[in-house]
């Protein structure tokens, strides 16, 4: 009796089990956990640039965009960072990658490690409206099977990496994040006073 309990436990958590990805959670070049100087000095396309909002010297454009943290995130040692593009005439933009053949905004937040290194701790992607289920086609395919599927939510797990998205009124939005390098950031944020 012992055994057929423990045999159907063990079935009923296959599922979930099953749906843990062991492939590696990225989104166009950049992966989580690596150190933003791997993506700053890798070979990145023609007139192609990565610029985070500690970089004390910026091309011309890129101050349309909002990469400067403030006030806590400072304090916990974050930074935005994006790859631009200039358009032939010394103006920047931000450079589009390509997720699952949909133009994709990506965004790179890093976080000082302990060593003193930026590492990617989290990137944030933006689509169009209308690219929800092409897109979670896509990334299904490449990362195994989501662990929670909804209309308009998706979520996959891979160790300490989690990957989101869901659709809104704006657009499709993407969301992967290192959850160790999370709780160090949640770590250095201040907290608030306690009430009395």
């Amino acid at each position: 009796m012992r055994l057929a309990v423990l045999l159907c436990l063990l079935l009923s958590a296959l599922p979930a089990l099953a749906a843990d990805t062991t492939r590696p959670l990225d989104l166009g070049p950049a992966q989580l956990g690596m150190r933003a100087n791997q993506l700053r000095f890798s070979a990145l396309p023609a007139n192609t640039r990565m610029v985070c909002g500690w970089d004390p010297e910026k091309p011309p454009g890129v101050e349309k965009t909002p990469l400067m943290m403030v006030g806590a995130m400072v304090s916990a040692k974050v930074d935005r960072c994006a790859l631009f593009q200039d358009d032939g005439k010394n103006n920047w933009s931000p450079r589009p990658a390509q997720v699952g053949g949909i133009p994709t905004e990506l965004w790179f937040l890093t976080i000082e490690d302990e060593a003193g290194s930026q590492r990617i701790f989290q990137i944030v992607g933006r689509q169009p409206p209308n690219a929800f289920n092409a897109t979670a086609a896509f990334l299904a395919e490449r990362w195994g099977p989501p662990v929670q599927k909804a209309p308009y939510f998706v979520r996959w797990l891979n160790g300490t990496n989690e990957g989101q998205m869901k659709e809104d009124g704006e657009g499709v939005m993407l969301w992967l994040f290192d959850t160790k390098l999370h709780a160090l950031m949640e770590s250095r944020m201040p907290r608030g006073k306690a009430k009395k």
